[in-house]
């Protein structure tokens, strides 16, 4: 019952309406706490101690907040065309997988919010204006606020105007994907040099088919896992346990999750199966991995014949060689231990497959560009250079660069650029 409930906040966190919703609803609790401050008397108070700052005309009153529930909904249907026009531009200029993070940007989403809680309260201190009479006093006070909303809106909605022009533009959305990429990969490079001591028991527990696998009753990608819950459960069994899928793999039905030394119960299993967050959409901040895709499907795109941008793909090039400096500091196995004992196996993308996953649509789509050839080249030169968790890195970064002059001679005629790919073969010949 709990991991549903995890489950389904962790679904609604990142839709468009559930920070808008929430801070709505913030604005009628503040509305209605504030009708009950004007039946206390607050606003007869104030009249007696700073009398300029209530406003006891009715018609003005009214007339104010109407106006301002106006404007309010003005800005705020302006605000969500905005949105929607830059999630339509985003989808067709770079890549529809960019737009659950546009979606999720909590300030895009809060000022949103601060429009729509206005709107609720000022509609609900209008409804709380009584037909007047000689000993009514109007709720001044509340009327003041509600000015004080409007300017705190429009300081908002400038700011709205400044940030969402920013997050469409290609530079603002690679520099953003770069970072929370390198954040998740310097903390897990990290995790590892802290926990070299698991290595030699992973090695013996290398051979895991004689383990007990278990299956998820949900498909879609691992979100992420609730470790401590994880290897609190493990110690309790006495086991250990390998998860099998990648985050980046889709988690069919009847595919195991994860493997176990020892045997587990139903009701166990089930517990440790309720660890696991199981979402439709892949999170970046829990998966490097998906940033090295966007980035590349970026640049392809900035490469096709509609778009023709080969200077936003050169930019993708230079993010993803230094991103890849950072994965090959990491070795191909993620290990969670608790007091120096090895407790769960993670598997990750091996950093083969994720050099190839990278570089085979430059190789299908950019190879007759002698440019873009001549970038991927230099960032491969580039990471031979750099020190490597494994040595077998440098294999995987040669072997990919043969493949890229390999497929570009089939594609290039020009004399002048089939010399220059002889001088790149040279070049990787004597590493």
């Amino acid at each position: 019952m709990f991991n549903k409930i995890i489950q389904y906040f962790w679904k609604i966190e990142n839709k468009i309406a559930f920070y808008p919703s929430l801070i709505a609803i913030w604005g009628v609790i503040f509305a209605l706490l504030m009708v009950s401050a004007e039946q206390h008397g607050i606003s007869d108070y104030l009249q007696e101690a700073l009398p300029v700052l209530v406003i006891n005309d009715l018609a003005t009153a009214r007339v104010i907040l109407s106006s301002l529930i106006g404007g309010l909904i003005s800005i705020l249907v302006f605000s969500f065309s905005m949105v929607m026009i830059i999630l339509n531009q985003a989808s067709s200029n770079f890549s529809p997988r960019l737009l659950p993070g546009l979606i999720s940007n909590k300030k895009h989403q809060s000022i949103l919010g601060i429009h729509l809680s206005g709107v609720f309260y000022c509609l609900i201190t209008l409804i709380s204006i009584e037909p007047t009479d000689k000993n009514y006093q109007l709720p001044g006070f509340s009327v003041l606020v509600a000015i004080i909303f409007i300017t705190v809106s429009l300081a908002a909605f400038i700011y709205f105007i400044h940030s969402i022009s920013q997050s469409i533009q290609v530079d603002h959305i690679l520099k953003s994907i770069f970072t929370t990429a390198k954040k998740r990969l310097e903390l897990l490079i990290t995790y590892d040099e802290e926990n070299k001591s698991l290595i030699e028991e992973d090695k013996q527990l290398n051979d895991t088919s004689d383990w007990h696998e278990y299956y998820s009753a949900h498909s879609g990608y691992i979100q992420t896992m609730r470790i401590n819950n994880l290897l609190e459960l493990i110690d309790q069994s006495n086991t250990v346990i390998r998860i099998l899928p990648r985050k980046s793999t889709f988690l069919l039905k009847g595919i195991p999750i994860f493997k176990s030394k020892q045997k587990l119960d139903e009701t166990t299993a089930e517990k440790f199966l309720d660890q696991f967050i199981i979402d439709d959409t892949e999170s970046m901040s829990e998966n490097y991995a998906l940033a090295f895709q966007l980035i590349t499907e970026i640049a392809i795109k900035a490469m096709s014949p509609g778009i023709n941008d080969p200077g936003t793909a050169l930019t993708c090039i230079d993010y993803l060689t230094e991103l890849l400096a950072l994965r090959i500091k990491k070795s191909d196995r993620m290990l969670i231990g608790k007091n120096q004992k090895l407790k769960v196996q993670i598997n990750i993308t091996p950093f083969d497959q994720l050099l190839y996953t990278i570089l085979a649509p430059f190789r299908a789509y950019c190879s007759h560009d002698i440019i873009i050839v001549s970038k991927l080249l230099r960032m491969c030169d580039y990471l031979l250079q750099q020190e490597c968790a494994n040595e077998q890195y440098k294999k995987a970064m040669k072997k990919q660069a043969q493949n890229i002059i390999s497929d570009a001679k089939k594609k290039l005629d020009n004399e002048d650029d089939l010399n220059n790919l002889k001088a790149e073969q040279q070049k990787f010949d004597k590493i």
